[in-house]
This record gives structure tokens, sequence and C-alpha cells, in this order.
């Protein structure tokens, strides 16, 4: 969490910055390749965490200098982590209603972004971004209790929601071809029964663009 405070902190500072050199500023449609971390936390109760490989890639239409329609999709998995989870919506004989257990879980999820990418050019070939919009995903996921019984079994859920991300991205003269990473994070909205912190989550990722015209 420091790491992305850090993040946040430098990008808005230089967002902010009275820099002339604006020579770097794509006005192409781009295509991405990405491949990073999701940062996961089912507990709801401390700091324990994991984290599972996410990859995937994003296009975007230039509207203005600065502005793009930007989509982005990723999938992400992870298979038998253990988990506390709450309980409340069990009505069984194993479990109380207002009790935590332990689990032992595993899910995959297909992301799909779509929104507005605003980009500051920073300098020549260094450009920060901010990006934002709606969210799509479909979840399958399940949790058994350490003894073996399914508390929790979802297949195919599609769920909408909203993100957030921050982009850092490095140009390269006489190229078409950028570097970049990128911070994002997805709020999924959903009425199943488990808990929302197996939704909602960060992806830290890096990635190779691709602009159709220079």
């Amino acid at each position: 969490m420091k790491t992305l405070y850090f993040f946040l902190i430098t990008v808005l500072i230089i967002s902010f910055a009275d820099v002339p050199a604006q020579s770097f500023n794509r006005k192409s449609a781009f295509i991405s390749g990405i491949v990073g971390a999701a940062s996961l936390n089912n507990s709801g109760i401390n700091e324990q965490s994991s984290f599972a490989l996410t990859f995937g890639g994003s296009f975007g239409i230039p509207l203005t200098k600065n502005l793009f329609l930007y989509t982005r999709s990723s999938y992400t998995s992870k298979s038998n982590f253990q988990s506390y989870y709450n309980t409340s919506f069990v009505a069984s004989q194993f479990l109380y209603s207002d009790r935590l257990a332990l689990v032992n879980a595993s899910f995959s999820q297909l992301v799909v972004n779509s929104g507005l990418l605003y980009n500051f050019y920073v300098s020549k070939f260094l450009t920060l971004g901010v990006s934002g919009g709606a969210t799509f995903a479909v979840l399958n996921q399940d949790a058994k209790l350490v003894g073996g019984h399914i508390i929790s079994n979802v297949d195919n859920e599609t769920i909408w929601g909203a993100f957030g991300g921050l982009m850092a991205e490095k140009g390269w003269e006489d190229s078409n071809i950028t570097t970049f990473i990128e911070a994002q994070y997805n709020y999924a909205q959903s009425n199943a029964a488990y808990h929302s912190n197996a939704l909602n989550r960060m992806n830290f990722t890096i990635g190779v663009r691709y602009y159709l015209h220079r």
C-alpha cells in the first residue's frame, strides 16, 4: 500500500508541473499488451493478502490531443488459496450466522474496462495518464471449508462496476512503440453471497504499446 501511495503522489506532482516540452503528444490510435499482478484480499479482517497473475490488452482511440476512448481487458485467476469468509449468508448445520470461516478458495475473472484516458505530456518521451470508466466482469469462484463442505459456488456471474487508474508511459525516439506501467483499481458491485473484497482489487501491470501512426 505504501508503494501505491508513493506512485499516486509522484504522478500528481509531475502531472501539474509546468513543463513546456510536449513533443511526445501521440494522436494516433493504439493497441497494448499487458502483464502483471492483481492484489487479492478475501479475509476482510486483517492485512492478509495474496497476488494473482493477470494479463490482457488494451486499445485507445483519440478524441483530442490529450483525450482517448479507452478499453482494457484482463484475465486473472488463482487456485487453492486459503482465506477467511464471512458466513452470514450461509444457513446450514455447519456454520453460524455471524462467524468467519477458514476456506480453500479458487477463482477466475475476466474484466473489461471501458472509459476515458487523459494524457499529460510531461516531456519529450514521458507521458502520464489518468483513466476511469465502467467495469464489466465475468466471475467464477468456489469456496470450501477445510472439511470439504462447499459454502460458495459462483458460475459465470456477470458483474458491473467502475474503475480508475494511473499510468506512466515512456516513448522511444523514432519509434511507434512505447512501454508503460499502470496501477488500476476495479470496484465491482454485486449482490452475490460472498465477500466483496474478493472482487475489488488493485492491478499493477507493465506493458508495451504500439501506435498505429506517428
